[in-house]
Parts: structure tokens; sequence; C-alpha cells
């Protein structure tokens, strides 16, 4: 029976056209390849230069059918020689040796085939070798058929690459796939299989040209949903290649990165090729989805529509990824001065296109939740683009000019309110990244007029939290540089003038359901800091008396002094919202301050895990956070505190004992003197 069946496959294999289901013979071939004995050489000639396979135009079923036979093949090959061997002797070939004798013997019988077939078996091969080692951590050497994996590509790209011209790409229809596009999937599936060193020899800028106007020409060029192409998110959807993005993207990102790294010149301007020939998708598709057209698709529409966004997103990410990675690593003498050919271009074009793409980004949670960490690709590659972007000052200007009117336009047009926050959020998110390298007038006439309206708003909450880091960002980052570029006579500027407007923004935004009680405490010590510092200009203190800081602290007392029974959780945040700032306040003003918190310290003990918790971040603060200066009296403070007798007996002494093994001791029983 075995001999009637090898003859049938054989008949099968001879004939142009079979009545028998491809998953038949597809089974029938790994069988054989795998069992044939002495060698499965012949057998593998046969298949790659079979009539069924080998019919003009070529099939994508067929040619998946026969890359699947020798992955599964590998698979049984391997389980036989694995089986065979379990009870013989020492002297035995061992399961890796005789599985590599197999795989060569297959190789031998595909080479001489046409290319595009021999692609299809080599990766089969390849994909089963790298399954046992991955499976079984069993490394087979796969050297030979490495190289003629790669050779099959170069030899399909020869052949076909000239016919797959632009025009034919353009004008082909969706769905329709070509010999190239066909060698292209099967070289996406092995090339990624290959040792990185020996793509080098592929012509990559052309590959990476011909896999990114593939990409392209899947999704309709950004415009299946065009109101004037309703049947095109259909015909895009039921393409083969769809399949396929993930891998073709893949292979995309390795071709330029190991273009980048064994020619570098050629890598940048492949790189710069690459994203902007993917620029037009993202912009077409945001142009179209603010016409809303799921207002007039069915629900079944509207979740291919996403499912399609979300293969379109996944693969800018890995290609961009992978480009910006690449182009860090290459000295400026190497690639050309043109914005363009520069890393600062590539991430101003990688986050522009993630600004077109904000409506998708934001059903991902955005570019700053944590709360999913399923797409950290998306992260990753978003504040590496804003890093290489802060290298340059004046690009990072012009993109947030471009972004605040990108939002303006945005708004215009009267989009959905979840778009809208989406895009807002994504350009408050990047401003925030790059305020430290921003000019003055830019933040002052772009920055913080998009983040001010939304401070008090917590609807949308990435917004609110977005427009609020923003602001933060402003006065840790500015303060310092406009206190000691300023002359005394120049006036305050215009962080100094802010400073009063954002701390009674933040104690009406210290009720529930607003700031978090971390949150609070970080904006507040963050606007002290930076009050205390416009104390300062020019090097010199000009304000012996602190104006800016203490007011920020008065705000808070002054809130928690009218705070009423019922209030008793905001009291409880405010009071540790004041501790938190005891770091960020000046000698001078820690006096006051300390008597403050000493008063709530001591309070009656009714609300024990309330008081402990002021007690703990109080030891905290002054123990780990308060700077050189201000220790020695903060400490000297605290062993006062510990020694103290105070009117509410000993409640605070016994809920901060064991602090006192700190090492305080050196202090005595001294007055802990003038902070003065």
């Amino acid at each position: 029976m075995a001999n009637a069946g090898y003859t049938n496959l054989l008949a099968h294999l001879h004939n142009p056209s079979t009545s028998l289901p491809l998953s038949t013979i597809q089974s029938a071939l790994a069988h054989h390849l795998a069992k044939l004995s002495p060698l499965p050489t012949p057998l593998a000639a046969i298949a790659v230069s079979s009539p069924l396979f080998s019919v003009h135009p070529f099939s994508h079923p067929k040619l998946q059918a026969l890359s699947t036979a020798f992955r599964h093949a590998t698979h049984l090959k391997y389980r036989d020689c694995k089986d065979s061997n379990v009870g013989t002797s020492v002297f035995a070939r061992s399961t890796k040796t005789r599985v590599k004798q197999w795989a060569n013997a297959v190789l031998k019988g595909i080479k001489g085939g046409h290319p595009v077939l021999r692609l299809a078996c080599c990766g089969g091969l390849l994909a089963g070798l790298d399954d046992i080692k991955a499976a079984e951590h069993l490394d087979i050497p796969r050297s030979p058929l490495e190289d003629e994996t790669v050779i099959s590509v170069a030899e399909s790209m020869d052949l076909y690459s000239r016919i797959a011209s632009e025009w034919e790409a353009e004008f082909r229809p969706v769905g329709d796939v070509d010999t190239m596009t066909l060698a292209l999937i099967l070289a996406s599936q092995s090339l990624v299989l290959v040792a990185p060193g020996k793509l080098g020899a592929l012509p990559l800028a052309v590959l990476t040209e011909l896999l990114t106007r593939t990409i392209v020409t899947t999704f309709a060029s950004g415009s299946f949903l065009s109101p004037s192409s309703s049947s095109t998110l259909s015909a895009t959807d039921a393409s083969p290649l769809m399949e396929f993005i993930a891998q073709m993207s893949k292979l995309t990102a390795l071709s330029v990165s190991v273009l980048c790294e064994t020619r570098p010149a050629e890598g940048m301007a492949a790189a710069a090729a690459t994203l902007q020939t993917l620029r037009p998708v993202s912009k077409r598709l945001e142009t179209d989805w603010s016409r809303n057209p799921l207002a007039e698709v069915s629900p079944d529409h509207a979740a291919l529509v996403w499912k399609t966004f979300k293969t379109l997103l996944f693969a800018n990410i890995m290609i961009s990824d992978a480009i910006l990675s690449a182009s860090i690593f290459i000295p400026p003498p190497i690639y050309a001065t043109t914005h363009d050919l520069r890393p600062s271009g590539f991430a101003l074009t990688v986050l522009h296109t993630l600004s077109d793409l904000s409506f998708v980004v934001s059903q991902f949670g955005g570019v700053t939740t944590t709360a999913s960490p399923g797409f950290v690709e998306l992260k990753k590659t978003f504040y590496l683009a804003l890093d290489i972007l802060s290298k340059n000052a004046e690009e990072s200007d012009t993109f947030v000019r471009e972004l605040c009117l990108s939002v303006q336009d945005w708004k215009s047009r009267g989009n959905q309110e979840s778009d809208v926050q989406a895009k807002l959020a994504y350009a408050l998110t990047s401003i925030e990244q790059l305020v430290p390298v921003l000019n003055v007038d830019c933040i002052q006439s772009c920055a913080l007029p998009l983040a001010l309206p939304h401070l008090s708003d917590p609807t949308h909450r990435e917004t609110y939290e977005s427009s609020h880091s923003v602001v933060l960002a402003i006065f840790a980052s500015h303060a310092d540089h406009h206190a000691a570029k300023s002359d005394v006579s120049d006036g305050p500027s215009f962080t100094e003038r802010l400073v009063p407007f954002y701390a009674h923004c933040l104690m009406e935004n210290s009720i529930d359901g607003r700031l978090n009680t971390p949150q609070l405490r970080l904006a507040f010590a963050s606007l002290v800091r930076s009050a205390s510092t416009s104390a300062h200009r020019g090097g010199d203190l000009i304000d012996s008396n602190y104006t800016l800081a203490w007011y920020c602290v008065d705000a808070l007392l002054d809130i928690s002094d009218h705070l009423s029974d019922q209030d008793a959780e905001r009291l409880h945040r405010l009071r540790l919202t004041l501790i938190s700032a005891v770091p960020s306040l000046p000698l001078k003003l820690l006096p006051p301050v300390l008597e403050v918190i000493r008063t709530f310290l001591v309070a009656d003990g009714s609300q024990p895990d309330k008081l402990q918790e002021l007690v703990d971040a109080t030891f905290e603060e002054i123990s780990q956070r308060v700077g050189d200066v201000e220790k020695q009296y903060a400490l000297r403070w605290w062993a006062s505190f510990l020694r103290g007798e105070e009117s509410a007996g000993d409640f605070p002494r016994r809920r901060a004992r064991g602090y006192e093994s700190y090492g305080w001791d050196m202090y005595g029983d001294s007055d802990f003197g003038s902070a003065s």
C-alpha cells in the first residue's frame, strides 16, 4: 500500500489540476518526504518542479500547501529519528545528526527548481527546524538552507520586481496578488528565520521598497473608508495579504535595520522612503474618518473597520520602532544633513503618523496609560520618537505648533467628542515631554493655552491629567531657567505669574473625583519647589520672604481652615499634601510649616489609622527627601517632636516608636536652633 500511495502521489504531482483537496496532497507529500528510504532527494526534486505547483499563474493556496508540506515533513522526520534512537547503542547516530542529513538531502532535491517554488520549500524546511529548536531546544545546523533561501529570494526579485512596477501596483485591483507579491509573502515567512548577517547579500533597499509598497496597497492607500469606495473595505479584508501584514512588516523592519547596520547611508535613505510611503495612508485615513463613516455602516462592518485600523497601527509601530532604533546609532557624518534623512526627521514623521491615528491609539488606552500593558511597543515607539526629537529644539518647537493647529482643526470639523479628546490627549502628552526644549513664546502661545481649559474638567480623564502634567512640566523645566536669565528690573516671568493661579487650581482639584492623593501631593510639591526658586534671580536672593512659596502654603492652609467635619477626607488629603511640600521649602519657611504639621500630628487619636499615615509621611519626607541645607533643622525638629509631651498624651510618640533607631541621638536634648 505504501508503494501504491507513493505512486498515486506522483501521479497527482505531475498533473496541473487534480480533483483531490490540497490538504490531502499536502499530507501525503509530508508523509513520504519523511518516510522515503533511503533518501527523499528525488521526491523533493519532483515536488519543486511539479506541474501541480508550478502551473502559471502561481496560486497562493498551492504555494502555502507546498511550504506547509515541507514543514510538517520536518516534524515527522524528527519524531521518527527520536523514536528510533530510543534504546540504541551509544555509537548510533544522534537524532540531531540524522535530521541534519535528511534536511541536506531534501535541500539537494530542491536546488534547480523555480525560485518561487524553491523559496516555498526552503521556507517550510526552515520553519520546521525552527519549531524543533523552540519546542525541543535542539538547534540543527542549517547554514546551507539559509543560503539557498536568500538566493531564492534574490532570484525571485530579479525575475519579478521589474514586472511589479509601481504603475501596476497602483492600478492593480485590491485583492489581486501577482507573483512578486506571492514571493514577498513567502520571503516574509522565511527570511526572518535566517541569520541577519546573511541578509546583507540581498538588495535590501529594493526589498524594503517592495514590501512597503505592498503593505500600502493592501490597505488601499488608506482609502478603504472613502464613501466612493464602499466595496474597498471588504476587498481589503478578503485579500490574502491581510493575513501576512504582520510578517511583512516584521521583514520590512528587519531589512531596514540590517541595511542601516551594514550600509548606513543607504539604510537612512531606505528608512526615509519607507516612512514617507506610509505617512499618506494615515493622513488619508484621518481625513475619511473625520466624515464619520461608521454612522452609515452595520455593526459587522464597524468591527471590520476597527480590525483593519488595529492591523495598520501595528504595522506602523513595528516598522517605525525598527527605523528609530537603528537610526540613533548612526553617526551624523554618514547620512545626509537634509531634514528627511536625519533621525529627528524620522521622529517627526512617526509622531505625525501617530497623531493622525490618535483616534485608533485611544482604543488602546492612549500613550500614557499603564492599565493595559498589552501594547508596550506603542509607548516605546512614541517616547523614543519624542526623545530623538527633543535633541533638536527648533524642530520640537515646530512640531508643537503644528500639533496645536491640528487639534484646533480637528475641533473645527465637528468631529466626535471622543476623537477630539483623543487627539488633544496625544498632543498634551507630546508637549509635556518636549517642554524642556521649547522656547518661551511657544509655551505661552501654544502649549499653555491648550492645557488651561482642561485643568478642572475631569470628564475626560486622560486629557485632564495630561493638562496638569503640561503645567507641572512648565514649572519644573522653566522656573530655574527664567530666574537665572532675568534681571530684577525685568519683573516676574510668566511662570511666576502662573503660580497663584495654579495654587488655587490645585486647591479646587483637591476634592474627590479630581486629582487623587498621590497626584495632588506631587503637583503641590512641584509647585512649591518652583515658587521657591522664583525668589532667586541671576543667582541672588531677591525675595527674602519667599512670597510666592508662602502664597502656595497659605492657599492650602486657608482651604483647610474652612473645611467642616463633613470634609474630613479632603482635610486629610490636604494635610498629606502639605507634608509632601516640606522637602521643597527653603530653610526660612520650614519652622512655620513644621509647626503647623505638629499641630495635627498631636491631635487626638480618634482616627488612629489616618494619624499614623500622617506620622509615617512626615518621617518619610524628612528622612529621605529633605535637602542637605534643611536636613539638620528638620531632623532636630523631628527629635523634638518625639521627645515632646503633648496635651493629647503620648499617642504620637507611640505611633512614632521605632523611628528613634534612625540615629538621631546625635542631637541630644539641645534646642534645634534658628532656621534663619
